[in-house]
């Protein structure tokens, strides 16, 4: 697997990761700026990859701790490098495992759990022939009901879960939490003002009633293409994403 050094945040952040298949991609910088996490909190990124998301947020909030699981070793090992690389050793770490197996040390254990799971179901999705692409963005079925199930459990009571993921699967990811999370807010992304929208950011809070709150759209780009002042804010100078 041929990797590269590449620049995070506007050149704060350096990692490497594979020059092919599953790449750091935007999702995984809006991710990390929508969890309110603060210093001295304790954060489960689940599916961590080479780091992105841990790095991400570790820059934005200075103090917190954040563990990262990861089943690919290859993608644990560039993880660790990239914890090293950037100087965080002292708050972050990464272990490899399975996501919809977590190991009982981290029950109870987290004030947030943050992840950017596979997005296509393997039924209705043609998998990338890249491995580590495949098992990162191919989801076998079930599995999506297993990674919520898992990070209600590692969330302390009153924790926060959040997640981005496709907008059309929003209903099956609402019926998913209802049974272990109160108050979930619902925040859509869209490309540009009045389009369709391709990506939602859910929180959701492990403790009280179930209850719905939604947003208004995110808008990443404006009419001429460049980020909008609100997107080139998270993507470059690390501001936290709003979801209210």
């Amino acid at each position: 697997m041929g990797t590269t050094f590449d620049g995070l945040l506007n050149k704060r952040i350096w990692l490497e990761q594979p020059a092919e298949g599953f790449r750091i991609a935007v999702d995984t910088v809006l991710l990390a700026a929508a969890v309110p996490a603060r210093a001295g909190e304790d954060v489960l990124d689940l599916g961590c990859g080479v780091g992105g998301a841990m790095l991400a947020l570790a820059c934005r909030v200075p103090g917190v701790r954040v563990t990262g699981i990861e089943t690919q070793k290859e993608l644990v090992r560039l993880c660790e490098g990239n914890i090293e690389r950037n100087r965080l050793r002292d708050n972050l770490q990464v272990v490899r495992g399975d996501v919809t197996q977590l190991p009982s040390n981290m029950m109870g254990a987290f004030d947030h759990v943050m992840m950017n799971p596979p997005y296509h179901d393997e039924a209705r999705h043609d998998a990338s022939p890249d491995e580590s692409r495949r098992i990162a963005n191919t989801e076998t079925a079930g599995d999506l009901a297993l990674w919520i199930a898992g990070a209600a459990q590692a969330l302390r009571d009153g924790g926060m879960l959040t997640l981005i993921h496709r907008a059309d699967r929003l209903n099956e990811i609402l019926g998913l939490v209802k049974t272990s999370f109160g108050l979930v807010r619902v925040k859509p992304v869209v490309s540009k003002k009045n389009a369709a929208t391709k990506r939602v950011i859910v929180q959701a809070d492990k403790m009280g009633a179930f209850a719905l709150k939604s947003f208004q759209p995110f808008v990443m780009h404006r009419a001429d293409g460049g980020y909008t002042a609100e997107a080139d804010a998270i993507l470059r100078d690390v501001k936290a994403f709003e979801i209210g």
